[in-house]
């Protein structure tokens, strides 16, 4: 009897024991999981992922980089008029030596059929067909120009033709103090170069193919490997998620952005209006577009289950903005109608942004219509992901 008794004090103590456990455990309040420290540690990993994925380097810096150094050559070449004259006329000839002592002119001596041929395949502005009168003194020359039917080409070919041989009239004649004189003068501007123009279309090119390729195939690789099904298991929300997500690509656009401006300015001179201040304007805007642009990412995200549905919504999106969004040329030689659409699109309101900052001293607060149109875009594609987008 007495070991029962000494038996069931112990049990009763330990139960007593127990239930003081549980009282103050159950007094202490649960703390929620840190949502910061997962939402940085998401970030990193998200960020070191996008660097040892090959189509962030493609389509976020060698692209942009490759397009960037080919508008730069481009625009730094001096534009030149190809003329054409028959091999059988002689360098003393006048007309040769002052066609010769312009820069922009460069003549090509062949026969006159094989100067024919060259106009007709585009590859020579116009050719001169030069008589001489020997039975007048001083010599008379007949000059007849042969051009193509292509406007542009032959209307040059021609407002330099004319002004050359106008002024070996004059001289000619002996007129060295013409009634009539023209001056030029130039004054400081914007020079109006092509890398002005492209670069900016290039920053977006970057900016839209962050958002959407890196979004969508790496989103699709999350709920393939069921990493997303498996947050559930965790105390992580899923807007953390995403907002990780979205800092990941946000600190490569900016990192894409300083490193294009970068290069544009140190290879080919690209002009930075207000200086350092512009270059911080530029990548404001940049953030703005990748979040306005990342709308989208998420929306085809939750629409494409694998690759091979995804492709075809990412070029839907992504290819109509690269041509009529101002990318590589302007948007002013597209037909009427086509012009308010091209006009209207995301990518078109980022890239009219950037050039009015970069390029034509424009501040943040003067290009707030294009920006607000532009996140307007963002902001109907995340309702829209937000209806569509599914973790499994």
């Amino acid at each position: 009897m007495a070991k029962k008794s000494k038996k069931q004090t112990i049990t009763s103590k330990s139960q007593k024991t127990e239930q003081a456990q549980s009282h103050t455990i159950a007094s202490e309040p649960v703390k929620k999981p840190n949502q910061w420290r997962s939402f940085v540690a998401q970030t990193k990993y998200a960020t070191l992922a996008a660097a040892r994925n090959k189509a962030t380097l493609a389509f976020g810096f060698i692209f942009p980089l490759a397009f960037v150094s080919v508008f730069g050559l481009l625009g730094n070449s001096t534009p030149s008029v190809s003329v054409g004259i028959d091999s059988a006329v002689p360098n003393s000839n006048p007309i040769v030596q002052a066609l010769e002592s312009i820069d922009v002119v460069e003549l090509e001596r062949n026969s006159e059929e094989e100067l024919t041929n060259q106009v007709e395949e585009g590859d020579l502005g116009g050719f001169l067909r030069i008589e001489q009168q020997d039975n007048v003194q001083p010599p008379r020359y007949s000059v007849e120009l042969i051009t193509s039917d292509n406007p542009t080409a032959a209307g040059t070919t021609v407002s330099v033709v004319r002004g050359v041989i106008d002024n070996l009239n004059l001289r000619l004649a002996g007129v060295e103090d013409p009634q009539i004189s023209l001056t030029q003068q130039q004054l400081e501007g914007r020079s109006g170069r092509y890398i002005d123009f492209a670069l900016p279309g290039m920053i977006g090119f970057a900016m839209l193919s962050t958002a959407i390729f890196g979004t969508v195939f790496g989103l699709i690789f999350l709920k393939k490997t069921l990493v997303l099904k498996r947050m559930f298991a965790t105390p992580t929300r899923p807007l953390t998620f995403l907002l990780a997500q979205g800092a990941s690509r946000l600190i490569w656009a900016l990192l894409q952005t300083a490193v294009i401006v970068a290069f544009g300015v140190l290879a080919f001179n690209f002009n930075l209006a207000h200086g350092w201040i512009t270059f911080v304007e530029l990548l404001i805007v940049s953030a703005l577009g990748l979040v306005a642009f990342l709308g989208f990412g998420f929306f085809m995200a939750g629409l494409a289950n694998d690759e091979n549905s995804a492709n075809p919504l990412v070029n839907l999106v992504t290819l109509p903005q690269f041509l009529l969004s101002g990318v590589f040329f302007p948007t002013d030689g597209f037909p009427d109608w086509v012009q308010p659409i091209a006009n209207n699109l995301p990518l078109s309101y980022f890239n009219q942004a950037m050039r009015e900052i970069a390029t034509e001293g424009a501040h943040i607060i003067d290009v707030w219509p294009l920006l607000v149109g532009m996140l307007a875009w963002g902001a109907v594609m995340y309702f829209l992901a937000s209806r569509t987008f599914k973790w499994e």
